[in-house]
């Protein structure tokens, strides 16, 4: 449930990034824009997405390490507990 409420707590930031970039996208895209306008406002765009890209290589990289450890975690749990029931069944026999 907290991941859900977390989830969307990071909802509202993305149609402002969104939007930003369609803004440039738009100043991109406009007749009325000059060619350093242009390239100035793509030059903007490619660089939001480059930031954008890096935060996520950023956060995947984090996921893949608490996966990690949790991982190692569920394997030392595991074989804790067969060495329990182990100790266990050789107590009743």
């Amino acid at each position: 449930m907290s991941a859900i409420i977390k989830f969307a707590d990071h909802m509202p930031s993305r149609p402002s990034i969104a939007e930003s970039l369609q803004e440039e996208f738009n100043n991109i895209n406009s007749p009325d824009t000059s060619l350093e306008q242009k390239l100035a406002s793509a030059l903007s765009c490619i660089m939001q997405l480059q930031m954008r890209i890096s935060d996520m290589q950023e956060k995947i990289a984090q996921s893949e390490r608490d996966v990690s450890i949790k991982e190692m975690l569920l394997r030392n749990a595991t074989l804790r507990e067969r060495e329990l029931r182990t100790q266990l069944v050789g107590r009743f026999w």
